[in-house]
């Protein structure tokens, strides 16, 4: 362990891999299609929806690119933009609550992961194998065994993290572009020939036991948006490598431009391809029969698939759960590293290896956090972080946008410096700021309104409330430590003066 020092070897591209694999995540292959049981009506307008999802976080591109990257970018992404524009307590406050969630993601792939790889055990003729997966005690050691083997590749550099990165890319985007093949050069008949032919029952029977038999706008925008857009929540990672990659104030507004621009695309052209081969109420049907296993977008097109194609499927689907570790870790430990390079928890967590030059106490926290939260699947099949995480997005966004507003009379003097493309435009970042304060609380209230009927203490906004409470004790902890009696009054400027200037100055 030495002083505080990250390596700066990052390129465009590893930039751009890390923000994709984090949003083209499994959740591309389940959540498109299983919208039509969680939110039932949403029918043929997800394509529609895939768009409007992209166009939003486009906002966020514009925030990032074409102003705060001309001066806060550090690694924290979000935490430095909100601590430098707006305040170091509510940006603190807000990356906790979204690092906690993050922590209940990583426990959930760590548990989910094994269960993927199940499924391709099984279906390449390995029953034994894919029993043991699926098995208590097998889960634990092969998520254990996930977990800490992408820790230690985290902890040997930055570099070998980011060149597995760019080939789960590589792998996301074949297997997508696969699909969409296969979608688009299927018929609506060919496939509901196909699904009678494995599952013996008739299309006409399958569409009829379908709950909703027409498509809502008000479910499809009210409800099922909120949920799809969560695909989209991935492309903070890439702001996270502001502490390592090359050049970043160029390669990270290009590289948040370019991710969400290619994701959209997929996302877009992905739901178009599977709706096309798929009638929408047959996936409503199945679900609703019980038949959840083929509700997915890689359960629905096997049908029309030679067996050896759908078990390599099968295959890397598993490793897409698997390489979003990678992302997820790099997210959650630089968090931790900004935190503590301003001062708020304890400096040694910003030590970096002498040799490696990367955080790995904070890297050990995130697999120690996720460990736990892999324990408490198992046990308990829920994860506490992990409804958090959906709501402590939506708070950073509504953050960012406030200190769009905010930022000139927070800190005149980093606000006049910036050379954004929108630095002279006010009323305009005036104008971006509210609309994703109003996004933001649009998407907060939906996922507070539909988790209602859940049980109290697991209502996300329970959960919120609990994190959030935490993270002001620790915050609180930090501001008496500067007004000890006795303590310098030089300290204290230095630690004020600190949140004045750009993480790169």
């Amino acid at each position: 362990m030495q002083e505080n020092q990250l390596n700066r070897t990052l390129g465009l591209m590893a930039v751009i891999a890390f923000g994709l694999t984090n949003e083209i995540a499994a959740g591309l292959f389940f959540v498109s299609t299983q919208i039509q049981q969680t939110s039932p009506g949403v029918g043929s307008l997800v394509p529609l929806l895939m768009i409007v999802g992209g166009a939003i976080t486009l906002i966020t591109v514009f925030v990032y690119r074409y102003f705060f990257a001309s001066g806060l970018v550090g690694a924290g992404g979000e935490y430095v933009i909100i601590s430098r524009a707006l305040s170091p307590g509510v940006a603190f406050v807000a990356t906790f609550l979204a690092w906690f969630g993050f922590t209940g993601a990583l426990g959930t792939l760590a548990y989910a992961a094994p269960h993927f790889l199940s499924v391709a055990a099984i279906s390449l003729g390995a029953v034994g194998l894919g029993n043991f997966l699926s098995s208590s005690a097998g889960i634990l050691i092969v998520g254990l065994v996930i977990l800490w083997g992408l820790w230690l590749i985290h902890i040997r550099g930055v570099h070998l993290a980011g060149t597995l990165a760019i080939i789960a890319m590589c792998i996301v985007l074949a297997v997508s572009l696969l699909m969409i093949v296969y979608g688009f050069a299927t018929s609506p008949s060919a496939f509901e020939s196909a699904l009678a032919q494995h599952l013996h029952l008739s299309a006409q029977s399958i569409i009829a036991a379908a709950p909703v038999q027409h498509v809502s706008f008000s479910v499809a925008f009210g409800s099922a948006l909120p949920v799809l857009f969560f695909g989209y929540l991935g492309l903070s990672t890439a702001t996270q490598t502001g502490g390592e990659a090359k050049d970043a104030k160029r390669s990270l507004s290009k590289a948040v431009l370019i991710t969400v621009s290619l994701v959209t695309v997929v996302y877009t052209l992905f739901a178009f391809a599977i709706y096309h081969a798929v009638p929408w109420r047959i996936i409503a049907g199945l679900a609703h029969l019980n038949m959840s296993a083929y509700t997915t977008s890689s359960g629905l097109l096997q049908f029309v698939m030679p067996s050896w194609l759908a078990s390599l499927i099968n295959l890397l689907v598993a490793v897409i759960v698997v390489k979003t570790f990678l992302p997820i870790f790099l997210a959650q430990s630089r968090w931790v590293y900004a935190w503590s390079e301003d001062g708020l928890i304890p400096a040694i967590f910003a030590k970096t290896h002498a040799k490696f030059k990367t955080p790995v106490l904070a890297l050990t926290l995130s697999a120690l956090f996720g460990s736990i939260s892999l324990i408490e699947s198992i046990q308990l099949g829920y994860v506490f972080g992990v409804n958090v995480r959906v709501l402590s997005v939506m708070i950073v966004f509504f953050f960012m946008g406030l200190g769009m507003i905010l930022f000139p009379r927070h800190s005149p003097d980093l606000y006049g410096a910036n050379q954004s493309a929108l630095a002279n435009r006010r009323s305009l970042q005036v104008a971006i700021g509210i609309l994703l304060m109003l996004v933001a609380v649009w998407f907060s209230v939906s996922i507070i309104v539909t988790s209602l009927s859940n049980p109290f203490f697991l209502q996300p906004v329970v959960q919120t409330v609990i994190v959030v409470i935490i993270a002001l004790l620790i915050y609180w902890r930090y501001v008496a430590s500067l007004h000890r009696p006795g303590s310098d009054p030089a300290v204290i400027a230095k630690a004020r003066e600190r949140f004045k200037k750009a993480p790169l100055q």
